[in-house]
């Protein structure tokens, strides 16, 4: 009695874990996806205050070249972010789909074969009983 219980504890703690696993990739995904938003935000502002900061000094052309690539590394960093974003969800989109096969492959394993559920598949007509001892007549 304990064990079945055990078993079926331990099987309703594998399904949460597993609704928690795609709740917090897609939360995961979104709070990339924002992160990179933000980022690729603040690298514009960056640039833009730099580029009033920079006509206050002495070489402005080096001083905005300096907020330039520090636009470019915020931007790749932005643009990581972005990818393993999209990582996740192709991986959750594919493990979605794989369920989603296994799950048509068990029903169709079950069912019974094609040809007879086949809804317009023409039936044979039962062949007319030969009566005993008449002639069959030619029409």
């Amino acid at each position: 009695m304990s064990r079945s219980l055990a078993f079926i504890g331990l099987f309703i703690l594998g399904l949460s874990a597993v609704a928690a696993t795609v709740a917090t990739t897609d939360d995961e995904v979104k709070r990339m996806r924002e992160e990179a938003r933000q980022l690729r935000r603040e690298a514009d502002e960056v640039v833009n205050r730099a580029r009033i900061e920079c006509q206050k000094r002495f070489l402005v052309n080096a001083c905005i070249d300096e907020a330039h690539e520090k636009r470019l590394e915020m931007l790749q960093k932005a643009r990581q972010l972005e990818i393993q974003a999209r990582q996740l969800e192709i991986e959750r989109k594919k493990e979605a789909k794989e369920a989603r096969e296994r799950e048509r492959a068990e029903k169709q394993a079950g069912s019974p074969p094609a040809a007879e559920t086949a809804p317009n598949a023409p039936t044979p007509e039962p062949a007319a009983p030969a009566s005993a001892g008449a002639p069959a007549s030619a029409p």
